[in-house]
């Protein structure tokens, strides 16, 4: 039982962890944001942007 509630407080999305997007990845996709920063991976809306400004992602779309 400890296990089973070990388990089910542990974070499963893979974007939480770091990882990138698998399909992306596999695609081999690769988005430019902002001019100079390569993104190998989706970002989310509430990530934090590339470009080191310190806001979402979402606030920095045009």
């Amino acid at each position: 039982m400890l296990l089973t509630i070990k388990a089910f407080f542990e974070p499963t999305s893979k974007r939480r962890k770091g990882f990138p997007s698998e399909t992306n990845v596999k695609r081999g996709l690769v988005r430019t944001v902002h001019g100079d920063k390569v993104l190998e991976e989706k970002l989310g809306r509430n990530d934090p942007c590339p470009c080191g400004s310190g806001h979402t992602f979402q606030k920095m779309l045009p």
